[in-house]
């Protein structure tokens, strides 16, 4: 039953509609991966929660918030801030009134778009190649009930540390090489942001920086350090096509 314990959960809510206040406490649900949590309280009771785990609600339960981390529950009495936190999220986590969207299993299709080199002289003026773009591909993947950036970049599996941005919203380090002392910088790093739109839609970008910067050298060279830094985004689009 835990292999799709959160979309059952959020299931009878949406099936079943909201049930008013007065006349049962609500659930305060945080879906957590590494990189922090999404928290709702979409209409499901403890009494619902009772019965889809098979197992009483702890004391105290309606003070408390039912985490699900990879389909496995617990109840906790933390803040949700402090929930939030403990899974390497910013200390955030507002309340949304609606069940978290959740993909569908099936074949997925990324595509990529152009890539916005405005920001960076160099590559604008040479052509060379971005560093770290995605690359275009369609296979099966198999969410198991909620929604992990890392299973959609598989093949950057422990090497990206995601953290959540709010909603449905993600952002991963890829690279980060910056060295910076106190009068320069110099390095480049790249980062993806996905976000979750639909059941069958994500959305997302990866961005290239490259900052090479120094406070003590003299204007000449402040110009030339200048066409030197770079920035490009290059859009990309992941849709369930069957």
């Amino acid at each position: 039953m835990r292999n799709k314990l959160a979309p059952v959960l959020f299931g009878l809510a949406l099936s079943f509609g909201f049930i008013p206040a007065a006349q049962a406490q609500m659930v305060q649900i945080a879906m957590c991966m590494e990189g922090g949590c999404s928290c709702h309280v979409p209409g499901t009771t403890l009494a619902d929660v009772e019965m889809i785990l098979g197992a009483p609600n702890p004391p105290g339960a309606t003070d408390m918030t039912l985490v699900v981390y990879q389909n496995e529950y617990s109840w906790r009495s933390q803040t949700l801030a402090q929930i939030d936190a403990s899974f390497g999220g910013p200390g955030e986590c507002p309340i949304q009134l609606e069940a978290p969207i959740i993909p569908e299993d099936g074949m997925w299709r990324i595509t990529t778009g152009a890539a916005d080199a405005s920001a960076c002289p160099l590559f604008s003026l040479t052509g060379q190649a971005v560093p770290g773009q995605i690359s275009g591909e369609t296979r099966q993947i198999n969410w198991g009930g909620w929604f992990s950036p890392s299973k959609l970049m598989s093949g950057a599996v422990g090497h990206v540390n995601w953290t959540s941005t709010g909603g449905h919203s993600w952002r991963g380090v890829f690279v980060d090489e910056r060295l910076s002392n106190a009068t320069a910088t110099t390095g480049a790093s790249v980062s993806w942001t996905l976000g979750l739109v639909s059941p069958t839609e994500i959305t997302g970008s990866s961005v290239f920086e490259y900052d090479i910067s120094s406070g003590s050298a003299d204007a000449a060279a402040q110009a030339v350090l200048k066409n030197m830094q770079c920035r490009t985004v290059t859009p990309f689009t992941a849709r369930k096509v069957g």
